[in-house]
């Protein structure tokens, strides 16, 4: 859990993107193109857009940069366009750039699966735990997973970003109503900094 931050290392940032109800559509219908354009850049590994399920003006944009450098040049440059400013955006994109903590090597689901973003804030003590907490449940679920990688979050190290692709719900729910997930969360209680936030998804492009 004490490892710093390499500027070789892959790096991921996930933006979070809500509109008002109304432009849900319209902006369902103009993020696929912005994906694309990020997807077409130096350095970038992997581009999901996702869309919420149960709040449809509700999006993410998940990237994999083959290193923070690159990542950081990007956001510098401001390569893609500020959607910030765009109509019926509800509030400023919050970008959170995250490195690698525990990745699985089972690849990306299709995209037909289930995708879950969950943002995990731990008060900064004890972080070695919470590290070996997030990494025992990794290994007790990627047996049924697509995919389930853990990213702690560059400027908050007590902030961590988990990823996970399951083949449909149910699938998922048998993750969640689990024993491995039960005692992960009881763990957690303890230690949170503000409340467990799982989003579920299907994957756009």
């Amino acid at each position: 859990m004490t490892r710093l931050t390499a500027m070789t290392d892959p790096a991921h940032l996930v933006t979070y993107l809500e509109f008002g109800p109304s432009f849900a559509a319209a902006a369902a219908q103009a993020l696929p193109a912005w994906a694309t354009s990020v997807r077409s850049e130096t350095g970038v590994d992997e581009v999901m857009l996702l869309a919420e399920i149960n709040r449809p003006e509700r999006f993410a944009l998940v990237e994999t940069w083959s290193d923070l450098t690159q990542l950081n040049a990007r956001q510098a440059s401001r390569a893609h366009p500020d959607l910030s400013a765009a109509q019926g955006q509800c509030a400023p994109a919050d970008e959170r750039i995250g490195e690698p903590f525990c990745i699985g090597t089972v690849g990306p689901g299709e995209l037909g699966g289930l995708y879950a973003l969950i943002h995990i804030d731990v008060v900064p003590f004890n972080l070695a735990a919470v590290g070996d907490w997030l990494t025992d449940q990794a290994e007790a679920a990627r047996s049924a997973a697509l995919r389930y990688d853990v990213w702690r979050q560059v400027d908050r190290p007590n902030h961590f970003t988990v990823v996970q692709v399951w083949a449909d719900h149910l699938a998922y729910a048998h993750h969640v109503e689990g024993a491995a997930t039960h005692t992960f969360r009881s763990r957690l209680l303890s230690l949170k900094g503000a409340l467990y936030d799982e989003r579920l998804y299907r994957r756009m492009t």
